[in-house]
């Protein structure tokens, strides 16, 4: 049996062509904005004091490794957290996606379905719309330190599990100790 004879008309080829070069300039312009956004976040003051240290994950510009320290005052001190930045093809359209690597003892954290999920809601908002609506303008440097909050507080309107929010507001202390036993486990620097 012979293959098929597809003929392409001479109209078509052209726009495949310019489609595909469209794609690839897309690409080039997203690849160009994150190796931008990398050096602003690599060489950011702010992001360098609370303890952000940044890699390129597999070497692939779509997905950074970043490093963060539990800061005092919490039971994550003294942790060091990994979260993974997976970018979409067609960022700035969509917002990347930020995951915990390592267990964190967090209401806002999931482990039981989307392992490393974080929830809040600037970040979902930016990776399904593109933007956040209180904020023209997001940034990476933004979400980061949206995360960092994370470490002093605790979502109990948007918990991944109820009984662990339940805990946590009827026995603060408790859930304090068992973030800090998790922080030990998971994330210790020794």
């Amino acid at each position: 049996m012979s293959a098929p004879n597809i003929y392409m008309n001479p109209m078509m080829i052209n726009q495949m062509m310019m489609m595909n070069q469209m794609m690839m300039n897309n690409q080039n312009a997203v690849l160009a904005r994150l190796t931008k956004e990398y050096k602003l976040c690599t060489q950011d003051n702010d992001l360098i004091q609370i303890g952000c240290n940044f890699g390129i994950e597999n070497n692939n510009p779509f997905t950074w490794r970043v490093t963060m320290i539990g800061p005092k005052d919490t039971p994550y001190h003294k942790g060091l957290f990994t979260i993974i930045i997976t970018f979409p093809p067609d960022y700035p359209n969509h917002g990347p996606e930020f995951k915990f690597t390592n267990r964190i003892y967090h209401l806002n954290v999931d482990f039981e379905n989307d392992f490393g999920h974080i929830c809040i809601n600037s970040l979902n908002e930016w990776r399904t719309t593109g933007r956040v609506k209180e904020k023209p303008i997001y940034t990476v440097k933004q979400a980061l330190f949206d995360i960092f909050c994370l470490f002093y507080n605790q979502g109990v309107e948007s918990a991944y599990s109820t009984a662990m929010a339940q805990d946590y507001v009827s026995n603060p202390q408790a859930f304090y100790k068992e973030a800090q036993a998790w922080t030990q486990k998971y994330a210790s620097m020794n």
